[in-house]
């Protein structure tokens, strides 16, 4: 059995499409995993506001994770299309297509805007205040629709086969 599996690892290592192709699975899961994590933690911020100050650093950490993730799926994803270019015109693909660039737009503005915003208001955080109040919604609707989109994402791609 363990002399099987070592052949298993041999034949992968052996030809890049199967490497590429675990290395793009990796990556998604690093970058689900993260964007999970920090748009849960902006999400539960209502209920726990004295844990802001740890979120706002981890949010930065978990974040650099995220567009690691994000480029090595594009950079796997640009061989994989390379080698299987009749996949682009189908509807799974096309919709995945879709749905990435609405988590990446949203990404961009979660980084760029809601985060920094994040880390000014944490150390004085109050949920009375009615800028914090403003804040967590705003956040929330960016954290939804990036755990939304990135999980559809991954379950399209699982469906994929099935349909």
């Amino acid at each position: 059995m363990i002399s099987g599996i070592i052949g298993l690892f041999q034949n992968s290592f052996n030809d890049p499409y199967i490497l590429i192709r675990f290395a793009h699975l990796a990556a998604a899961v690093i970058a689900i995993g993260a964007v999970t994590a920090t748009d849960s933690m902006l999400m539960l911020l209502h209920f726990k506001k004295k844990f802001a100050p740890v979120f706002a650093k981890l949010a930065s950490v978990l974040s650099l994770l995220v567009w690691i993730g994000l480029t090595i799926l594009g950079f796997t994803g640009i061989y994989l299309i390379s080698q299987y270019p009749e996949n682009v015109h189908g509807w799974f693909f096309q919709t995945k297509m879709i749905l990435v660039s609405i988590v990446f737009v949203n990404g961009i503005i979660l980084n760029e805007k809601i985060t920094p915003r994040f880390r000014q208001l944490a150390d004085e955080w109050d949920a009375e205040n009615i800028e914090v109040t403003k804040f967590e919604r705003l956040a929330g609707v960016f954290a939804l629709i990036s755990i939304v989109g990135w999980w559809t994402i991954f379950f399209i791609i699982f469906a994929n086969q099935y349909i």
